[in-house]
């Protein structure tokens, strides 16, 4: 029998059509190829991220969870015959009726409110001072994001050493100056203790201010601000009228940033003071941390983390509000 009767009936097919029918038929048949090529890459993008995924949701969702089931349960280390114990929503009632938790809440939000405060005046003033031209301005603009790029324990660390009352940078730039008469306790104050913790979280967060409020600045076009001093506006009034108001955006987005991280402080507390003297540092982290690290009780610990979200979580609400009202939504 003749081979050519065997031949295939699609070539056989495909030789029977005109160049106009050939020359569709092949895009046709390379589409069809680059689709499954693109479904196989799909899928061999998914393989290489697939270890990634299973790394980061037993890091972050498996924390998570648990914490959650240790808000209801009764885990104590100290007796480990027990095993947890469910006690539904005892562990919230014990943290809300414990007088210590809501003094280091009254601490938390004294500490909040000047330490946000402080570090927005300070980095406002800072981003319009690098907002001038003037000769090694790139070298201040880079040095004024070391204290906020440094952990917040050597932070503690730098200021726990000015702070000393015997050899400290404070107390001997103050008695050289005859402000002071004798070495301050700082740190060992009760009065000065918080006062201390303050202004070293302001010196650590406030070029990040700088830095959001130096980009908001340099966004306002040149010409609306010449077009206000061609109408005769001064400096002042410019900056009220103009400046201020279009930084109001940016100005509600650091307050929810700076309230969050003010809420969460923990480090600089712990290295410097340890929440002492007298427990007038002690800071809600810190409580938090005792709770479960020091007396071994997960459960308290785990119910006032999500106790604290919660006034995290009201604070935000409001100035999202605000910011909403501000942008007429």
């Amino acid at each position: 029998m003749d081979k050519s009767e065997h031949r295939n009936p699609v070539v056989i097919q495909k030789e029977g059509l005109s160049m106009r029918g050939q020359a569709l038929f092949r895009p046709a048949a390379a589409s069809v190829s680059n689709s499954k090529k693109m479904i196989s890459e799909s899928k061999f993008a998914f393989l290489l991220l697939l270890p990634t995924i299973v790394i980061l949701l037993g890091l972050l969702l498996y924390p998570f969870l648990y914490s959650i089931y240790l808000c209801f349960v009764d885990l104590n280390l100290t007796k480990p015959w027990v095993g947890p114990k469910f006690v539904g929503l005892d562990n919230f009632s014990a943290v809300l009726k414990d007088g210590e938790f809501w003094l280091s809440m009254e601490t938390t939000l004294y500490f909040a409110v000047f330490s946000v405060a402080a570090s927005m005046i300070l980095g406002l003033a800072a981003a319009l001072l690098f907002n001038i031209k003037f000769r090694m301005r790139g070298l201040g603009r880079s040095l004024l994001l070391i204290p906020w790029a440094m952990p917040g324990v050597v932070n503690a660390m730098i200021w726990q050493t000015m702070l000393h009352p015997n050899y400290g940078l404070l107390n001997g730039v103050l008695l050289k100056l005859g402000v002071i008469d004798s070495p301050v306790g700082w740190l060992s104050d009760p009065k000065l203790a918080l006062a201390s913790i303050i202004m070293a979280q302001v010196w650590t967060s406030f070029p990040f201010v700088a830095l959001m409020y130096l980009a908001a600045l340099q966004s306002i076009s040149g010409e609306l601000i010449e077009a206000a001093k061609i109408d005769g506006a001064g400096s002042v009034r410019i900056f009220k009228d103009i400046v201020v108001k279009l930084l109001v955006p940016v100005t509600l987005v650091l307050l929810v940033l700076r309230t969050i991280d003010s809420f969460r402080v923990f480090d600089l507390v712990f290295a410097m003071t340890k929440g002492g003297p007298a427990n007038s540092t002690q800071l809600s982290g810190l409580y938090l941390y005792k709770q479960g690290f020091m007396f071994s009780d997960f459960g308290l610990g785990s119910a006032g983390s999500y106790i604290l979200t919660g006034f995290i979580l009201v604070f935000v609400l409001l100035y999202m509000r605000i910011l909403r009202q501000k942008d007429g939504v």
